[in-house]
C-alpha cells in the first residue's frame, strides 16, 4: 500500500517500534545510505541504543548514455551498476575510460575528503552485528548492490534494510541481498523521495554530522 509521511523522522519512528522488541540492546549498527537516511536512522538509532553511522557514497553516471556506471564507496569499493552486463560496462569503458577514471578518482578524494572530517565508517566494525541499512527511500537496487559489494569482506549477523518508501523494483532486489525487510510503502511508479514527505527535513552535512554524534545521547 502507498503511503505518504509526514516527516522522515515521523517515519523513522514507525521504523522504530517495529524493530524495538528484536533489536533493542542487541549488537546492533545502523548505517544511513543517505543523508535523508540520517534523519530516519535517527529515530531508529536512539530507540534500540545503537550507533548511527553513514556510508558516503557517489554515483558515476555517463550524461551521454544516460547510464549509471557505478557506485564509489569508501576504502576504495567501486561497485558496477548490476543492471549493465559485462559487455556493456567493457563498451563504456572502451568509450570513456579516461573520463570514467577521472571521475571515479575525484569521487573517491571527495569521499576520503568527508571522512576525514569525522565521518569515518569501517566495514569491520560492522563484522558479527546485526546491520541495520537505512534509506528515506529507494529507487533502484543499485545501492543495496553497491552496499552488499563493500561488506563483502565482513559477515555481519544480520543485514537488515528499514525504509519508508520502496520501488517495486528494488524491493525484488532486496528480497536477495538481504536477510530481513521493514518497509512501510512499496510504489510500481516511483516518482523522487520528496514527493512521498509532507515536510522536507533532509539534513545538510552539518546537521548529519550533528545527528551522528548525538545519536547515544539521544537514547530513549
Amino acid at each position: 500500500m502507498l503511503m505518504y509521511f509526514e516527516s522522515r523522522a515521523v517515519a523513522g519512528a514507525k521504523l522504530a517500534a517495529e524493530l524495538l522488541n528484536k533489536y533493542r540492546y542487541e549488537n546492533t549498527a545502523v548505517v544511513a545510505l543517505d543523508s535523508g537516511g540520517v534523519a530516519v536512522g535517527y529515530q531508529i538509532a536512539i530507540y534500540l541504543h545503537t550507533t548511527l553511522q553513514q556510508l558516503l557514497s557517489e554515483t558515476i553516471h555517463i550524461d551521454d548514455e544516460s547510464v549509471d556506471y557505478a557506485t564509489v564507496l569508501p576504502e576504495g569499493v567501486v561497485a558496477k551498476n548490476p543492471n549493465t552486463s559485462e559487455s556493456e560496462s567493457s563498451y563504456y569503458y572502451g568509450e570513456y575510460a579516461g573520463e570514467l577514471d577521472d571521475e571515479i578518482r575525484e569521487a573517491s578524494t571527495r569521499i576520503n575528503r568527508m571522512l576525514g572530517d569525522g565521518g569515518d565508517i569501517d566495514p569491520e566494525a560492522l563484522r558479527g552485528r546485526n546491520v541495520i541499512l537505512v534509506s528515506d527511500g529507494i529507487s533502484s537496487g543499485t545501492m543495496l548492490d553497491a552496499t552488499a559489494e563493500w561488506l563483502k569482506p565482513v559477515r555481519v549477523e544480520r543485514l537488515i534494510l528499514a525504509c519508508p518508501v520502496i520501488s517495486v523494483e528494488a524491493l525484488d532486489r532486496a528480497h536477495i541481498l538481504t536477510d530481513e525487510l521493514h518497509i512501510l510503502s512499496v510504489t510500481p511508479n516511483f516518482i523522487s523521495t520528496d514527493h512521498y514527505y509532507d515536510n522536507d527535513d533532509t539534513p545538510d552535512q552539518d546537521m548529519v554530522k550533528k545527528m551522528i554524534d548525538a545519536t547515544i545521547l539521544g537514547w530513549k
